[in-house]
């Protein structure tokens, strides 16, 4: 019996934008930046990972927030200005493992 394939891996990356000075968001923190320098990064992958945006994932004080599906998989606090260091963080083994 030959084992299951694997599903695609996906990336949400959260664009949400929330207005008022008071309220964070992924958004107003360069997630559209991020998003754009991810994608073909991510496609170049082997397996290659698709990029799409995302809405708001909960996590609004602690973003650029990135999901990886299907693992659910969430990497917090990503700086558009570092898509390197993103990947790496979004490819290592997760803390406590």
């Amino acid at each position: 019996m030959e084992p299951a394939e694997q599903p695609p891996l996906r990336l949400l990356v959260c664009v949400n934008r929330r207005f008022g000075r008071d309220r964070p968001s992924c958004a107003a923190r360069g997630s559209e930046k991020l998003l754009a320098a991810l994608a073909p990064m991510l496609a170049a992958l082997d397996p290659p990972i698709a990029a799409f945006p995302a809405p708001c994932q909960g996590r609004c004080s602690r973003g650029v927030t990135l999901r990886l599906l299907p693992t659910g998989r969430l990497v917090l606090d990503n700086d558009p200005r570092q898509p390197e260091a993103a990947i790496a963080r979004l490819l290592s083994p997760p803390e406590g493992d």
